[in-house]
């Protein structure tokens, strides 16, 4: 018997959808947190339960791998189970976003979760009866197999300073769950913006790319929630390109605390371009190549271990 149980269904809007035609990263996102929800309430942890504890269930760090394009109109199910339980109190849940007309797997999510305290954001101890559902539930997810390492690993944060400044803003209530803190949607949402100015910096003009029938689209995404992000907090992000391949291209981005230059999340992207009618992954063009090999100088400057 299946160990995946189906934790969300809906339908793609055209609202949710950017200018290339498919689901933003964001909505992607956004599906994946109501799984999580909704699987924790399945091990115990009720909305009753968190507003009379106050107790939030975290991500602390997030694997999505892009596979399928959804756009609108497509229906869509994601089945959620749990991978394991570390010593550290920490919980592996496995996602998969289906689409229900093909079948064909659509997203993988990998999310490592933490139980924290109300307020401090300290790490809490399961209780008895979460731990012994989740515990009943882990175990091999033979629907699920863990994805491949990434190709790039996540460079050490030194010198963020030094990279681009791609976003500048603030964390809005509406953006934020139990206890103010965001969701990670909101954290998508800004690496979204930051792109754009980063695509300035490569010389990429979004609306001469759509005009000559290219689009980008993200396989993967890599992100380390190192703190919250709290409603009313200034951030900004920092970018940087890690690596230009044939078709594929990586890019780190840093959220930072702007008053403090606390990083607070990380996330390490990769992307390419593809065909517009095709629907087809193509090579980078090369004028793009060009601007992003310019900058990853810049990058490697800031971040000396990166590779």
């Amino acid at each position: 018997m299946s160990r995946l149980t189906v934790t969300g269904r809906g339908s793609i809007k055209t609202w949710e959808c950017d200018q290339w035609g498919h689901l933003n990263v964001q909505f992607y996102q956004a599906r994946a947190s109501d799984a999580l929800a909704v699987l924790s309430f399945q091990l115990g942890l009720t909305p009753s339960r968190q507003r009379a504890t106050g107790v939030i269930l975290l991500p602390v760090t997030d694997r999505i791998l892009f596979r399928r394009e959804l756009r609108a109109g497509d229906i869509l199910f994601v089945r959620s189970g749990v991978r394991a339980i570390a010593t550290d109190g920490t919980l592996d849940v496995a996602s998969r976003m289906i689409n229900r007309e093909t079948g064909i797997e659509s997203a993988a999510f990998e999310t490592r979760l933490r139980l924290v305290a109300p307020g401090s954001g300290e790490g809490l101890p399961w209780p008895d009866d979460m731990l012994a559902a989740a515990a009943a539930r882990a175990g091999d997810l033979l629907e699920a197999p863990p994805p491949p390492q990434m190709a790039v690993v996540v460079p050490p944060q030194q010198q963020v300073d030094r990279l681009l400044l791609t976003y500048r803003g603030s964390v809005e209530t509406w953006e934020c769950g139990p206890g103010g803190i965001a969701e990670p949607r909101a954290h998508i949402a800004r690496f979204n913006d930051a792109i754009t100015h980063l695509f300035r910096a490569m010389k990429i003009d979004r609306g001469e790319l759509f005009a000559s029938g290219l689009g980008s689209a993200a396989l993967d995404y890599a992100i380390t929630y190192r703190q919250p992000l709290r409603a009313g907090q200034a951030v900004e992000i920092r970018s940087g390109v890690l690596a230009v391949g044939d078709k594929v291209y990586h890019l780190v981005h840093h959220v930072v605390d702007a008053a403090t230059g606390a990083v607070l999340t990380t996330i390490l992207v990769a992307a390419l371009f593809f065909d517009l009618a095709a629907r087809k992954s193509v090579a980078i063009p090369e004028a793009v190549r060009r601007e992003a090999e310019g900058l990853i100088a810049s990058t490697t400057a800031a971040m000396p271990e990166a590779r």
